[in-house]
């Protein structure tokens, strides 16, 4: 099967849409299509990277009648895709490899398992190319960041197996005291190694762009620094971040490549800023079946130039569908507080 290759269009511009947190089921919102019909008729992407959380309660049954149903509207105009997985995503009856292999099975998914001997999956880097599809000009890396602290007592088998939760979360904590995970220290060593063998074989070192689903710790630095960071956007609930820091962010620094670091995973944020030349940003969530304001739901457009170059900002739904973009109460019962924002 011949997957699309990624290329730059004839300005020297490369645009992203990213899109996470569905949190479908099989009777889901159909206003979830809907919005991602209006984001990609919209922004026009080169390529849409959806950001985890895709799955809730989704069985092998159905999940690729699922993703044929939400995607449609990326699929029908023959935009390639990738993905990761979220915390959400692993609760699946389904083990990730299965899962990952229904994904991988439609043409335009440029998604990859990733190395055996490191964490988690998918885990890879996609190449985009200049517009005659020749000369490699920027890098998109996507590491998966699991689901919890238990992912942790699976991985080290030299830390005491009886541990709990607060064991990792201590009372005075980093970041916002949750009981995520991260991508593993060895996936940190294979996005340092890879990004080096490339230098080495393209014979220069690329820019690039890191996705994953869980926020890295160095995201609580932009709410808590505005004025230094440029932080623009909105905070509205606390962090997911682990209070485990695997070096991620200090890579990518010494690296000098990644220039952007984005993730999904809160579904009340959308803000973002800049820490040490590195942009880091949310994407807010385009689902409708859980806890989501109306005044946020929407993606991320991520504009790549051939100068090495990115501009990014949030893009809502309210801005795009006026009303059709509120929530119907009768589909979540999740409180007032999730959808009684409206349109001034």
């Amino acid at each position: 099967m011949t997957r699309p290759t990624l290329r730059f269009d004839e300005n020297g511009r490369f645009r992203i849409l990213m899109i996470s947190d569905f949190h479908g089921k099989p009777d889901f919102n159909p206003k979830l299509t809907a919005g991602i019909e209006a984001l990609v008729g919209y922004a026009a992407p080169d390529f849409v990277f959806l950001g985890g959380d895709q799955l809730c309660n989704i069985n092998r049954e159905v999940l690729r009648e699922f993703l044929e149903r939400v995607l449609e509207p990326v699929q029908k105009r023959g935009i390639p895709w990738a993905h990761t997985f979220g915390n959400h995503d692993a609760e699946q009856e389904m083990e990730k490899a299965e899962m990952e292999a229904v994904y991988e099975s439609f043409p335009l998914c440029l998604s990859e398992a990733g190395p055996e001997e490191i964490s988690g999956m998918p885990n890879y880097c996609l190449t985009v190319y200049a517009h005659d599809g020749k000369e490699p000009l920027y890098h998109l890396w996507s590491l998966d960041s699991h689901t919890n602290y238990h992912d942790y007592l699976r991985t080290f088998d030299n830390i005491d197996q009886s541990l709990t939760l607060n064991d990792f979360r201590l009372p005075d904590h980093f970041g916002g005291g949750h009981d995520q995970a991260s991508p593993m220290f060895n996936q940190v060593m294979w996005y340092y190694q890879e990004s080096v063998r490339r230098e080495k074989a393209l014979g220069k070192k690329l820019p690039a762009l890191l996705f994953l689903h869980v926020p890295l710790l160095e995201f609580n630095l932009l709410w808590r620094n505005p004025e230094q960071t440029g932080f623009i956007g909105h905070k509205r609930e606390s962090l997911g971040s682990s209070e485990l820091n695997p070096g991620l962010f200090m890579a990518c620094l010494e690296r000098g490549d990644v220039k952007g670091i984005f993730c999904g995973h809160e579904h009340l944020c959308d803000f973002q800023g800049e820490y040490l030349g590195i942009t880091m940003a949310y994407d807010s969530a385009v689902g409708y079946d859980m806890s989501a304001h109306d005044d946020l739901r929407g993606g991320r457009i991520i504009d790549l130039y051939a100068n090495g170059e990115f501009t990014t900002r949030h893009v809502k739904l309210m801005d795009l569908l006026g009303r059709d973009a509120l929530r119907d109460p009768a589909y979540f019962e999740g409180g007032d507080k999730y959808y009684i924002r409206d349109l001034d």
